[in-house]
């Protein structure tokens, strides 16, 4: 419990990471052609990132969370 009250992720990095995707996302979705399938397989890849992101997150607090140790 001492550990993991010093150890989180710096807020900036999360803040670079966010704004990076959302450029990414919004450059495939300005070139790409409009379409149901176009638009699922943004979703889904959107849904994949933010997954990870909050894996990621749940990472560095080990006794709470969605898994815990």
């Amino acid at each position: 419990m001492y550990e993991q009250r010093s150890a989180s992720l710096p807020r900036s990095l999360l803040i670079v990471l966010v704004v990076w995707l959302s450029v990414v996302f919004a450059a495939f979705g300005l070139f790409a052609p409009m379409n149901a399938t176009v638009a699922a397989g943004l979703f889904v890849s959107a849904l994949s990132v933010a997954g990870a992101v909050l894996l990621i997150l749940d990472m560095y607090s080990p006794f709470g969370g969605l898994i815990q140790l």
